[in-house]
């Protein structure tokens, strides 16, 4: 186990190194910068040069990018260019809020997934099963349809009634851990969740419900809640265990969108905003925390993945 940490830790620098080069040669490669975006009718020209030469924005690409992998191997991930503060202290509330959200859709897209997939893999078999015929369409309509059209389509409903005030866009005085309104967002980042989460449990419940030691505890007289957790959905889980870790990036990528639309103030909105000002040191920040924390969700899921199954561990 602590061999496979190792190495997954090792892969996640240099998967890390690839991502801020590619982020920061990208936003170079575009033209432009933080400096570039202030109100030309309060700073002149000179003002902006001697600011590109105080941040070291003069200086050649890839002397800029590694002293900041220099820094950011202290810990340090360097100043805002727009807001002038720690570009920390500025991702480190946004994370907050974005580990919040994604915990609550996670939890919405695991609890509709888990008792309709159960239901459905209970039933399979029946004739007609209307259960089984809905879980196709949800997974139909939740897998096609974009979240974009789902939090614009939820901001009209919002809008036409009086839920706004307490559902409607969040603001940093009104984000708060145990915020309402962050089950909007939540809902709609749980949507496309629930296609992969519900098609998976059905079939791996299905499939396990089928399996001689199941038809052997009912025949002992194993109580039906039993069966489904200790014989069908213990086995099932290695797969529902991967299904996650896959989920942790689309869960975040997911957040971009919906945070920028909805209106709540997480990693995503921040990373919206810091794109459009070409605020680089705070983009990378942004960058480096949400690839760390997918990745750091992709390793958990390997570690547990190889608890519940001792053959992985050999």
């Amino acid at each position: 186990m602590l061999k496979l940490i190792l190495s997954r830790l090792l892969q996640c620098v240099f998967a890390l190194l690839i991502i801020s080069f590619l982020v920061f040669a990208l936003l170079a490669r575009v033209g432009g910068d933080a400096v570039s975006s202030l109100d030309t009718l309060h700073s002149s020209e000179e003002t902006r040069e001697t600011l590109r030469r105080l941040d070291g924005l003069d200086r050649p690409l890839m002397e800029r990018y590694w002293n900041w992998v220099a820094r950011a191997a202290r810990g340090d991930l360097g100043h805002s260019i727009i807001l002038h503060v720690p570009v920390w202290s500025v991702i480190r509330r946004r994370l907050l809020r974005t580990g919040v959200l994604a915990a609550v859709a996670l939890l919405i897209a695991w609890s509709v997934s888990l008792s309709l997939g159960i239901a459905a893999a209970r039933r399979a078999g029946s004739w007609p099963n209307i259960l089984d015929r809905l879980c196709s369409l949800i997974i139909l309509l939740a897998a096609s349809t974009p979240r974009l059209v789902l939090a614009l389509l939820a901001l009209a409903l919002l809008a036409s009634t009086p839920l706004f005030s307490v559902f409607g866009p969040a603001t940093e005085s009104s984000a708060g851990v145990l915020s309402l309104r962050v089950i909007p967002p939540a809902i709609i980042l749980a949507v496309p969740l629930v296609a992969l989460f519900l098609s998976q449990t059905r079939a791996t419940i299905s499939e396990a419900l089928n399996e001689e030691y199941v038809y052997a505890a009912r025949a002992r007289g194993a109580p039906e809640w039993i069966v489904l957790l200790r014989h069908a959905l213990r086995p099932a889980s290695g797969s529902l265990i991967t299904t996650f870790g896959f989920s942790l990036g689309e869960v975040m990528s997911g957040s971009v969108v919906v945070e920028a639309v909805m209106g709540w103030p997480g990693l995503g909105q921040l990373g919206v905003e810091a794109v459009g000002t070409r605020d680089i040191p705070l983009l990378l920040g942004v960058t480096l925390v949400a690839s760390a924390a997918v990745m750091a969700g992709s390793l958990v899921a390997d570690v547990l993945q190889r608890l519940n199954n001792p053959l992985l561990r050999q």
